[in-house]
């Protein structure tokens, strides 16, 4: 190798380290503000909830919200909001759900709801507010929802 080879290398390497040096003597730049477009939430997440017995009855009635969600009212007439993974597809249509609970026999965030031969696995489990009443007419047009459990 000549020497004005190596010296350009080594004048190459020195220029790095000079700027490293550098950078690790610089201030710390203060970090981006929130977007407003996504303001910081002061409401706690609510905590992740489980239904117990859930292969004994422990599930009373469900209603489908959308393809993502479920509202599942225990034994104990408890709501529960389950927001499924991805969209179950044709679920807002569906007369018969399946719940798969866990090998302990509840229903939480890792089991998983079955609709026309589709698995639908579960990302949460939440406390809710039961919904709103339907009105006479509704009920009348709504045949009941049947309920199959099945144990893992």
């Amino acid at each position: 190798m000549s020497k004005a080879k190596v010296l350009s290398m080594f004048g190459g390497l020195l220029s790095i380290v000079a700027l490293c040096a550098a950078a690790a003597d610089a201030p710390p730049t203060p970090a981006a503000p929130a977007s407003p477009a996504a303001p910081a939430s002061t409401e706690p997440t609510p905590a992740e909830a489980r239904i117990p017995f859930a292969t004994k009855g422990g599930i009373w009635t469900w209603r489908v919200v959308d393809d993502k969600t479920v509202l599942i009212e225990s034994r104990a007439r408890q709501w529960y909001k389950a927001t499924l993974f991805g969209n179950c597809i044709n679920l807002s249509f569906a007369n018969e759900l399946v719940f798969i609970p866990n090998p302990s026999g509840s229903f939480d965030k890792f089991s998983t709801i079955r609709s026309r031969g589709q698995r639908c696995p579960l990302v949460s489990l939440v406390e809710t507010t039961p919904p709103p009443k339907k009105t006479k007419k509704a009920a009348a047009q709504t045949p009941a929802p049947s309920t199959s459990l099945t144990s893992p």
